[in-house]
């Protein structure tokens, strides 16, 4: 299943940089169809030097000298035959770009030669990454690589592969004299519905915030659907410390504490997607990812420091023989009202990459304003979520300690802050590993 490029252009969101080689060998030459295709985000931090055929002649450049390539273990020379450059329109307004390289370097196909492929362009860069081989009166005896794109050479990627896209970068290929071609095929594993229509919900969103002219109707729309999109984003799997702090709150008895960590969620977001979407637009080297990585790891941390304060006090209490109930109730009100401000600042630490499309996008339209209401409807959806949560954890919480369970209520608080320490020390983990 393919989604057309305004769907789902990128598989990893609006920051990816995503590559693609389709390599076709001839009996007297190698060829490399080079593309890069980047996301609003990239495209915005590299604004066109020159013209766009210049452009092209100048990436494509260093695109080549990044590819290493070797036939029988000597090096392959490559010289750029053909080179593009095109935008196309992106998410909210904003464009992406689409550089095409045509590269060839001289091969003799006259025994079985061994070819090793590797594409170390913008390497740091997250995104698809996809190599073919085929061959043109040869025939590969052995690839380890399909000889047709699943993504249309990045045209429509598969929905059911971006949550994990392609990440191939070298190829090794057997070329032996003769007619005929080898490949492998990709599975293609399946896609959630959830996944689907939020793609398909922050899609119409894009389109009402690009516009051309915002009236009051699409206006209340565009709110009332950055409203749902922000409720679906804190419901979303990987997004369980929102909801562990909603928890939190909820299980102290006080609705308060449940609508200050939902509030500070929403504000930390919002203030989150201001600070970078003004990073973005002022800085060509900012990598996005990995600045959302550490807020990963920073917010992982700091909910693991809580659960270990909490853990530390539960310990206290019932070695001092409290009341059952009470594990972090007594004495420490304004530890306590500190420790529910700082989840809420670790739930919402990490900004929304669709959020901070919309806001760009708002802004290059020369609508800043309604870009920044958008983004506080997205928290407040945020807020409903969490609020939810709040109120059916804890209800379910007091039924499932009641009866026969409850004598299990003295170990509650234990249990929940191990629960919490555990929790934020995987989150830590998870965004460290993304960054490695």
């Amino acid at each position: 299943m393919l989604v057309a490029a305004a769907l789902a252009a990128h598989p990893l969101g609006n920051f990816s940089v995503n590559h693609y080689d389709g390599l076709t060998i001839h009996p007297d030459r190698i060829e490399d169809t080079a593309i890069v295709d980047s996301a609003e985000i990239p495209t915005l931090q590299q604004p066109l030097n020159g013209s766009p055929a210049a452009h092209a002649q100048n990436a494509c450049a260093q695109l080549r000298d990044a590819i290493h390539a070797q036939a029988d273990g000597q090096p392959l020379a490559w010289r750029v035959a053909q080179a593009s450059f095109a935008f196309r329109p992106g998410a909210a307004g904003l464009r992406t770009s689409r550089l095409t390289c045509h590269l060839v370097a001289p091969l003799q196909v006259d025994q079985p030669l061994a070819i090793a492929f590797a594409n170390a362009h913008r390497s740091d860069t997250v995104g698809w990454r996809e190599i073919t081989a085929k061959g043109h009166d040869v025939r590969l005896s052995a690839s380890s690589v399909p000889s047709r794109s699943v993504s249309g050479e990045l045209r429509g990627y598969p929905t059911d592969l971006l949550s994990s896209p392609l990440d191939v970068r070298q190829a090794r290929i057997t070329a032996t004299p003769g007619n005929g071609g080898s490949g492998t095929g990709v599975t293609v594993p399946g896609v959630d519905v959830v996944t689907r229509y939020t793609a398909f919900l922050a899609d119409r969103l894009n389109t009402l915030i690009g516009a051309d002219r915002l009236t009051v109707p699409l206006g209340l729309l565009a709110l009332l659907l950055s409203l749902v999109l922000g409720a679906v984003h804190a419901a979303m799997p990987g997004h369980g410390k929102t909801v562990m702090a909603a928890y939190l709150a909820g299980r102290t008895g006080r609705l308060r504490d449940a609508a200050t960590v939902a509030a500070t969620v929403t504000a930390t977001h919002t203030v989150g997607v201001l600070a970078l979407g003004v990073l973005v637009t002022v800085s060509t080297s900012l990598a996005g990812p990995a600045v959302l990585g550490w807020l990963g790891v920073a917010s992982g941390l700091i909910i693991a420091a809580i659960g270990a304060g909490l853990l530390r006090s539960a310990l206290r209490h019932r070695h001092h023989g409290d009341a059952p109930g009470h594990g972090h109730g007594h004495g420490h009100g304004h530890g306590h009202g500190a420790g529910v401000v700082a989840l809420g600042v670790a739930g919402g630490l990490v900004p929304s990459p669709s959020a901070l499309v919309v806001l760009l996008g708002a802004m290059a339209l020369g609508r800043t304003a309604f870009g920044v209401l958008t983004v506080v409807c997205y928290g407040l959806g945020m807020t409903l979520t969490l609020l939810t949560a709040a109120l059916a954890l804890r209800k379910l919480g007091d039924r499932t300690l009641s009866g026969r369970l409850q004598r299990l209520r003295p170990y509650s608080a234990t249990t929940t802050a191990a629960l919490v320490l555990l929790v934020g020390a995987g989150l830590a983990l998870r965004a460290a590993a993304a960054l490695v």
